[in-house]
């Protein structure tokens, strides 16, 4: 038996002054320099930083998986169970990839082959690395499809990666990183750009799986509130190097480092709904533009001419941890501070300026050369709601619940079923062509990815003036006047007009794509999704750009989201969505603070606390399976079959609205039939012994 398939000693994984280049121009350019970390068995490392850190290079140098077309493993030892992985042959590294250690991508739709079903591509992971027949093999994948948590998964199988939602893919992925029954698992970003209560089965499934196998975890990751729900360990990188290193608790009791401590100052969970968010100005500096001393020395509000001088280096701590600050033993820097539970964000008054009423969309199923109908697709099913001038009404629930959809209708992007959208007075039914047109300059949309929404063959002029040239006729030296001064009005400064989208970062293009919605001089923005697959920090930045252009300028915003940490900080009122319905609205602190319908108290209950004794401590509402089919959604409440709560009534009654008395409007029978809550906070329940 060797060293790589019996652990010796009590570290797993030994990571020792890695350093990886990548060509540049004709020149190699370090991406990650220096940088040490270990796993023992059983533990979980966070590696934790913005996007250009370092984070996703360094797992894939420990799996070998770095390019060799333009990239290199230049300096350091990567040490699994005591042998060394960078000095392996080819083919000695491939027995060990995939079978004891194994990895899980951040997008699994884009990690697995659509020409195989689920199950070939488990197999043949299985067969790689076991000596064993076919029929073997697709028996293992249907017992870790199952054991992932796959319903039926003797049937999904056989399914191709599209038919699997993007949670299922995900624990489809998972599945075949476990077949062969790692040691080690690198998860990179797994639950990035997820729905909230998905990222709760994720996370809950990845702790469930380290408890019962023993097996240890990399977990790459932005956000810190995951960190403290998952990890034991974090090592926070920056501009490719290791800033700092602590355990989970210590890190969020004392942060060391300036940047951990901004880090976690900038999250959404921590700041007082209505104020501005923490920002860390400035961006990560690229490979190439890094000079001696402090890297984050230029974004760092403690910095001194002694951060510029020489090498820094990361010096051990009496605790057990690691910082790279030549300050570490002076500055007391701050965790993240409790958020004020009785702060109410205003709720605008005034009239309506968008007002939906009765909103329905289907979408016809159709087979065969005749197109016949064979049945809908009830996607927005008769909803309610208004947004004053001035106002953020923020519009939450999972993938497949219809809020994009909303967004769509609204806009007139697709023609709904049935209802009204009535914009400042004006009735869009029927409405088409020119008066259209002159309709949609009181409202545009921001699209959750901003490199696909801009041209990338037009400079970030051109994107920002072809609103203004189709629909002001504004051309030449006016247009880009006025180019200049939207995109002053979001921080980009006018140098940068001739650059292209590609040469931006992912909050800059953003800013960009705002400014290119605001061109008309709108009165209602629909944001769909704007910051979910942002970096904490950058999120910050898109945020309070938000807030205050709504401060300036008066707008209204109809703000889409699955994260109610967010949508609670800029939102005065909340509705939360469920396959095609509204359960709940109500003020935005109210709905935050005392949820009166089970699903918003599920929602609130997967978002991670950014205090990892808080988080352990809590009570978790984890909820199983996925939303149903709108094709055939289920009878009287179509939250039952998911719902902790279920009564008979709800199977054969469609719940009537209640009102509280501090203003929700909530679609349960828990309220209505009994009546067991009649107004409280889902929670009361606890305190009403088989209530439900």
């Amino acid at each position: 038996m060797t060293a790589v398939e019996e652990v010796t000693g009590s570290r797993l994984l030994e990571v020792e002054g890695l350093h990886v280049e990548f060509l540049n121009d004709g020149a190699w350019v370090p991406a990650v320099e220096n940088v040490s970390f270990h796993v023992n068995p059983g533990e979980t490392l966070a590696l934790v930083g913005e996007s250009g850190c370092g984070k996703t290079v360094s797992s894939l140098a420990i799996m070998g998986l770095v390019p060799r077309a333009n990239g290199r493993v230049s300096a350091g030892a990567v040490r699994y169970a005591g042998e060394d992985l960078l000095a392996m042959a080819p083919d000695d590294l491939r027995r060990v990839r995939g079978d004891r250690i194994a990895m899980v991508f951040q997008e699994p739709m884009t990690s697995l082959n659509p020409a195989f079903t689920i199950g070939q591509q488990i197999a043949l992971a299985v067969r790689a690395h076991r000596p064993c027949s076919k029929a073997e093999a697709e028996a293992r994948a249907v017992e870790v499809l199952d054991h992932v948590g796959i319903p039926d998964a003797a049937r999904r199988v056989d399914d191709y990666p599209y038919a699997f939602s993007g949670g299922m893919r995900q624990r489809a992925m998972i599945a075949m990183a476990l077949s062969c029954n790692p040691r080690l698992l690198i998860a990179d970003e797994p639950t990035t750009a997820l729905d909230v209560t998905v990222q709760a089965q994720i996370l809950e499934l990845l702790r469930s799986l380290r408890d019962e196998t023993g097996m240890a975890m990399v977990f790459v990751t932005h956000d810190l509130g995951v960190v403290a729900d998952l990890c034991d360990r974090v090592a926070v990188m920056y501009a490719g190097q290791v800033v700092e290193e602590a355990s989970v608790d210590g890190l969020f009791r004392r942060p060391r480092h300036p940047y951990t401590e901004a880090l976690l100052a900038s999250m959404p969970q921590v700041a007082t709904p209505g104020e501005r968010l923490t920002i860390i100005p400035g961006q990560v500096p690229r490979p190439g533009e890094v000079t001696t001393g402090c890297r984050f020395r230029d974004r760092c509000r403690y910095a001194t001419a002694a951060c510029g001088d020489g090498t820094i280096g990361l010096e051990p701590l009496p605790d057990g941890g690691a910082v790279r600050c030549v300050h570490a033993g002076t500055l007391v820097l701050r965790p993240p501070a409790g958020v004020d539970a009785t702060h109410a964000t205003q709720v605008a008054t005034g009239p309506p300026l968008l007002e939906v009423r009765g909103l329905r969309k289907e979408f016809p199923i159709t087979s065969g050369v005749l197109r016949r109908v064979k049945g809908h697709v009830h996607a927005v099913d008769g909803i309610d709601f208004t947004v004053a001038a001035g106002e953020t009404l923020g519009l939450v629930g999972e993938s497949g619940s219809g809020k994009s959809t909303v967004a769509r209708l609204v806009l007139r992007l697709i023609e709904p079923t049935g209802g009204s959208v009535t914009i400042a007075g004006n009735d869009l039914a029927g409405v088409r062509g020119r008066d259209l047109r002159r309709a949609r300059a009181d409202m545009q949309m921001v699209f959750q990815d901003p490199y696909s929404s801009l041209d990338p063959r037009a400079t970030i002029a051109a994107s920002v003036g072809e609103p203004l040239e189709i629909h002001r006729g504004m051309h030449g030296a006016r247009r880009d006047r006025r180019v200049v001064e939207l995109l002053d009005l979001v921080g980009i400064g006018s140098h940068l007009v001739r650059r292209y989208p590609y040469e931006f970062s992912g909050g800059q293009r953003q800013r960009i794509a705002v400014a290119r919605a605001l061109a008309l001089e709108p009165r209602l923005l629909v944001c769909d999704e704007p910051v979910s697959s942002l970096d904490v920090s950058t999120q910050s930045q898109v945020i309070n750009l938000l807030a205050d252009l709504q401060e300036r300028l008066g707008l209204a915003y109809l703000f889409i989201a699955h994260d109610l940490s967010v949508v609670r900080h800029l939102s005065h009122r909340i509705a939360v969505m469920y396959l095609g319905r509204i359960v709940e609205n109500g003020p935005a602190e109210e709905v935050y603070q005392r949820p009166t319908h089970p699903y918003t108290e599920a929602l609130l209950s997967a978002i991670p606390v950014p205090d990892p004794v808080r988080q352990r401590q809590r009570e978790r509402i984890v909820l199983h399976g996925e939303v149903p089919s709108a094709l055939s959604p289920p009878s009287g409440c179509r939250f039952r079959t998911r719902c902790p709560y279920v009564m008979d009534v709800c199977a054969v009654e469609e719940p009537p609205a209640f009102r509280t008395e501090a203003g929700t409007t909530v679609w349960c029978h828990l309220h209505t039939s009994g009546p067991v809550l009649a107004g409280e906070p889902v929670r009361a329940l606890s305190r009403a012994p088989g209530a439900a």
